[in-house]
C-alpha cells in the first residue's frame, strides 16, 4: 500500500514573465495546496536566478514544489500528498494561474 500519492508534470509555452514572478509563483503554490485541503508547515520557500525559478511548500501532508525556466517557457510540477489527496485539484490550480493547459 502506497503512503503517498506523486504526480509530477511539465508545462510548456508558458509566458516568461509568469515565471520569473516568484511571489506569484508562491501564491500559485499555496492556493494549489489550498485546493487539496492541505496545510502548509510555513510560507513557500523561493530561490531565483535571472532566468529560473524555484518555489517549494512544505504540508504537513506532503509538499508542493515547482522549478521554472523562464527562458524555456517550462515549468516543472512536483506535488506528493497522502492517498486520497485531489491531487489533479493543485495541478489544475497552478495551471489556471499560470495561464497554461495540462498535459
Amino acid at each position: 500500500m502506497a503512503h503517498y500519492d506523486v504526480r509530477t508534470i511539465e508545462l510548456e509555452g508558458v509566458a516568461p514573465q509568469r515565471l520569473l514572478d516568484a511571489s506569484q509563483l508562491a501564491v500559485a503554490v499555496v492556493g494549489a495546496a489550498g485546493a487539496m485541503g492541505m496545510s502548509a508547515e510555513g510560507p513557500p520557500v523561493t530561490r531565483s536566478s535571472p532566468s529560473e525559478t524555484s518555489v517549494a511548500l512544505l504540508c504537513r501532508e506532503g509538499h508542493v514544489i515547482l522549478h521554472a525556466v523562464a527562458s524555456e517557457g517550462i515549468c516543472l510540477i512536483d506535488i506528493a500528498g497522502r492517498p486520497g489527496t485531489q491531487l489533479e485539484r493543485g495541478l489544475e490550480v497552478i495551471a489556471r494561474r499560470l495561464g497554461a493547459t495540462l498535459p
